[in-house]
Formats: structure tokens, C-alpha cells, sequence
């Protein structure tokens, strides 16, 4: 290529310039060149710059989004951290409910029998040289009468009533728990004075001193009491509950409403029981049962008026056994109902006999046990025997103890004159040995008093007993009741109830009880009015 050179003069200095001559159309391109270069540059510039941009702007969404899923599972976790909180309170809470039901009575909300014995594993551990424990077994007393009787209401408020006087004689070092049923037991540590510790059973029986009150109306309560030391009674806690609980029932065999300390007697005692129940049952189904007949005395002629019933057992090994001897056992194990209507029926066969032969007037008397008398249909199961055995009702007189009638004087009242409509004679038993009262004495429809043969014993030179004895017929002849003396030996015994017009008596004195042949020989030898 030809350049051409051409001269140009500047402005400034005047002096002379040269420039190659490329030509205007090579100027255009070179200036296209130029400007397309400096374009891509800028699209370049530009592109990369929108880029940077969108990547920032997708940049700036990604933070977004997981901003707001961040949020979102802030939330979620949140929420899922309340649940869990509010699960884990529920769970908590059911866990102590599940301790206190296992651990606690739900109705006395007493340590149940399970938390006293984990309380008493932990003593027996640590328990040190000559420290001395006591385990008080406190069971109440004809309980399940009441429960049959009032209902399982009543039963649980007097329980309930029981845990709050027991609370109130309880001291620092006792551990009280209901340990079921009818039971409660009390562990004392730090066991220093023995006499201490029986001012402390003595609190707890006073207590049971004054009535419970279950839907206004008032109730009396005893308790027998069983008591184990530890460690002399047991080294483990098996061992020592056992032993307290064999002690209580000691006490009940005593007559109840007392207390006994373990020992190694009660344990045979206790094994005799459990033979005597067992043996029982089959007497039972063996027809080992046999009735004896005591007879009573007019007292102002000297002759039969009637005769008590008295149940013996004819045991094939150890021969003819006392009520005495075995029907605590009974009562226990509920045979005391059919063992009762069965002496029920076999006296009315035989008042039936009696009545054939010509003995019209003559009474006969059949004691009734707690079991048959809060029995509903106790009535109709009366009525019945009267029916198939054809006696007179008027010659059958019904026995029940004073504390019976008294666990409900209402039911006894409305029971009793169920029974008088039927014809039927009513006695009360062992009067003056319980809760004696004029009130409710002349409220109950019964016919005779039978005075208990501990006033007895010492009549002939006890001034103290002989008032006793005249205020019960001084009180039983204001309200119409006639009054028969039990355990009669003595002649000086006979005449002194003559001299305070007792009606009737029976006792050794005129015949001990016998067979239903043998008192026939009574009869013709003693005589009837």
C-alpha cells in the first residue's frame, strides 16, 4: 500500500506535523473496528455486569427462601419443642400419678402397704445394735359387718374417719400406712422405753372410745391390735409384717378389742387355726355337727320353761368340742351362716318333737350370729324354717348380743319387728357387757334381757355386782322385758336372783347342756309349768 503523507500545521506551536495517509475508507473501517471493539467491551462490561447482578439478585432470593425456611423450621421446631414440653409435662405428671397409685391408698391417701414395706426394707438395713423397732398392727373390728350392713359408702367413710383420729396419735418417730381392707399399721423407730410405747397403744385405743358418726348417726368402733419388735420378733421385713399380723389375730381370738405382743405361741396358735378351718369345712360335708340343749328355769316355780340351743362339734379325733373352741373360726371364714341355719332348722325339728309329745309351752332358744342377722332375707330364711318344720313361732325366741344390735340400731330395730310379726320371741344377749343404754333399750321390741354370766361370779358377796344386777331387772321390768340369768352354779347364786325377781335362769346349777334324748330325761326329771 501507498501512503501519502500529508502536511498539517498545528495551532499551537506552528511547527509542522505528518500523518499517514490511510484513505477515508480505511479510516471508516479502522474506526468501525475500533468502535465494535470498544462495543463488545461494554457488552463484555455490561454482561458481565448483569450477570454478577442476576447471580446477586438469585443470590439475594436463595437467602431469601432459606430465610423463610429457616423461619419456617424455627417455627416447626418451636412448636415441636412445646409439644414436646407439654408431652413431657403430661408424661411427668402420669408418672406421679402412677407413683402415687402405686405408693399411695387412693382413698385414705395413706402409704399403701407396698410403700410401708419399702420404708421398713430400708430401717431393717440400717437398723444398728440394740435399736429396737415395733411394727402395730391395727385392724378394726367387725368391719365387714358394717360393709354388709350400711354399704360399702359408709364403710369407706368411717375408714377415712379412722385415718384422721390415727393421724392425731400419731408422734414424729411413726410411719403410719393403710395396708388394706380394714387394716392399718404403724412402724415406730427409736424405740427406747417400752412403757412409752404402751402409753402409745393406749392413745390409740382411746381414740375408738367415742363414736364415729356416718350419716348422722353415731357407731362404736373397737380395733384389735398385733404387735412384732424388731429385731427380736424378725430380722427381715417378711418376717416381722407376718409376726405383727399373727399377733392381731391373736387379739381377735381373745374376743377382740385388745392388743397382744408377738410370740412363738401365737405362731403354733395360728397353725392350730388354720388346721381347725380346713377341718371345718369338712365337718361340713360330714354332718359332724351336733345340737345341745340347755335348759332354762322359771325361777319362782323351779321348772322348765324353755331351752337354749348350743351348737358342739363331734370331732372324730378329739371328740365333743365347746362353741368356744372353734366358732370364732366360723365367723372368720364365713361358714357361720350355713353352720347357723342349720342350727337353726335342727332346733325347730326338735321344739317340733317336743311340741308333739305334749310339750306345748316350752321356748326354745337359737342364737344368731352378725353374718345372719344383717342378712336381708335373714326374715324370709325364718319364715321358711317355721313353714317345713310346723312349730309355733310363739316358741321360738331369736338371740342376738348387744353389740349387735347395736351396729345399727336402726336395721335391728326394723329386723326385729320383722321377726316379732312373725310370731317370733326376741332375746339380747350378754346385756351390760357393751354399751348398755336405756335409750336405745327401749327402743329395741325384745322380750327378754339375758344378764351376762360375769355379774355373777361374784354376786353372793359383791355389793358392787348385786346393784348392777338389780338395776338391769329394775330397768327390764319398767320396760315390760323379761330377764333370764346365764351361768347360774351356785344355789346362793339361784336365791339372791329370786330375791330380785329375775324371771329365769340357766346355768350348771340346774343342767349342764345335753343331747336332744338326754334332755328329754331332763324334762320328765325337772318338770314343766
Amino acid at each position: 500500500m501507498q501512503y501519502n503523507k500529508i502536511e498539517l500545521q498545528t495551532l499551537t506551536d506552528g511547527g509542522k506535523a505528518y500523518i499517514v495517509d490511510w484513505g477515508i475508507g480505511n479510516i471508516i473501517i479502522l474506526a468501525a473496528l475500533v468502535l465494535i471493539i470498544l462495543l463488545i467491551i461494554l457488552l463484555v462490561i455490561c454482561y458481565g455486569k448483569t450477570k454478577s447482578e442476576k447471580a446477586a439478585l438469585l443470590e439475594k432470593q436463595n437467602l431469601s427462601n432459606n430465610y423463610t425456611e429457616l423461619e419456617t423450621a424455627y417455627e416447626e421446631i418451636s412448636t415441636a419443642k412445646n409439644e414436646l414440653s407439654i408431652k413431657y409435662d403430661e408424661l411427668k405428671r402420669s408418672k406421679d400419678k402412677m407413683q402415687k397409685l402405686a405408693y399411695s391408698d387412693y382413698l385414705t391417701e395413706l402409704p399403701n402397704r407396698l410403700a410401708f414395706t419399702e420404708v421398713l426394707d430400708g430401717v431393717m438395713l440400717t437398723l444398728r445394735n440394740e435399736e429396737v423397732i415395733a411394727i402395730m398392727n391395727v385392724d378394726i373390728d367387725n368391719f365387714k359387718a358394717i360393709n354388709d350392713t350400711l354399704g360399702h359408702s359408709y364403710g369407706d367413710e368411717l375408714l377415712i374417719d379412722v385415718t384422721h383420729r390415727l393421724k392425731q396419735a400419731m408422734d414424729d418417730n411413726d410411719y403410719l400406712a393403710r395396708s388394706g381392707g380394714d387394716e392399718f399399721v404403724v412402724l415406730t423407730q427409736n424405740l427406747t422405753d417400752i412403757g412409752e410405747y404402751e402409753a402409745k397403744i393406749k392413745k390409740i385405743r382411746k381414740i375408738f372410745d367415742y363414736p364415729f358418726v356416718l350419716s348422722m348417726k353415731e357407731y362404736f368402733i373397737t380395733v384389735s391390735i398385733g404387735i412384732a419388735l424388731a429385731p427380736k420378733d424378725g430380722k427381715t421385713t417378711q418376717v416381722l409384717i407376718k409376726n405383727a399380723d399373727s399377733a392381731m389375730y391373736a387379739a381377735k381370738a381373745n374376743g377382740k378389742n385388745t392388743f397382744v405382743y408377738f410370740n412363738d405361741a401365737i405362731n403354733e396358735k395360728l397353725m392350730d387355726k388354720i388346721q381347725i378351718q380346713s377341718e371345718l369345712r369338712k365337718a361340713i360335708e360330714n354332718n359332724e355337727f351336733i345340737v345341745y340343749y340347755q335348759p332354762q328355769i322359771d325361777l319362782s316355780t323351779e321348772k322348765i320353761v324353755g331351752f337354749e340351743a348350743l351348737i358342739r362339734w363331734n370331732h372324730p379325733e378329739k371328740g365333743i368340742l365347746s362353741p368356744g373352741e372353734f366358732i370364732a373360726f366360723t365367723e372368720e371364714t364365713g361358714l357361720i351362716v350355713p353352720i347357723g341355719y342349720w342350727v337353726l332348722k335342727s332346733a325347730c325339728c326338735q321344739l317340733k318333737k317336743w311340741e308333739e309329745e305334749g310339750f306345748h309351752n316350752l321356748t326354745i332358744a337359737v342364737n344368731i350370729s352378725a353374718r345372719q342377722f344383717k342378712d336381708q332375707d335373714f326374715a324370709n330364711m325364718v319364715r321358711e324354717t317355721i313353714n317345713e318344720t310346723g312349730i309355733n313361732p310363739g316358741n321360738l325366741e331369736l338371740e342376738i348380743t348387744e353389740s349387735i344390735a347395736l351396729l345399727d340400731l336402726e336395721y335391728s330395730v326394723a329386723m326385729i319387728q320383722k321377726l316379732k310379726d312373725l310370731g317370733v320371741k326376741f332375746s339380747l344377749d350378754n346385756f351390760g357387757t357393751d354399751y348398755s343404754s336405756m335409750n336405745y333399750l327401749k327402743r329395741l321390741p325384745v322380750n327378754n334381757l339375758k344378764i351376762d354370766k360375769s355379774f355373777l361370779d361374784s354376786v353372793t358377796d359383791n355389793r358392787s355386782e348385786q346393784n348392777i344386777v338389780q338395776t338391769i331387772i329394775s330397768l327390764a321390768q319398767n320396760l315390760d322385758i323379761a330377764v333370764i340369768a346365764e351361768g347360774v352354779e351356785k344355789n346362793e347364786q339361784a336365791q339372791f336372783l329370786k330375791s330380785v325377781k329375775c324371771n329365769k335362769a340357766q346355768g350348771f346349777l340346774f343342767s349342764e347342756p345335753v343331747s336332744g334324748d338326754m334332755a328329754d330325761q331332763v324334762l320328765k326329771k325337772i318338770g314343766t309349768l
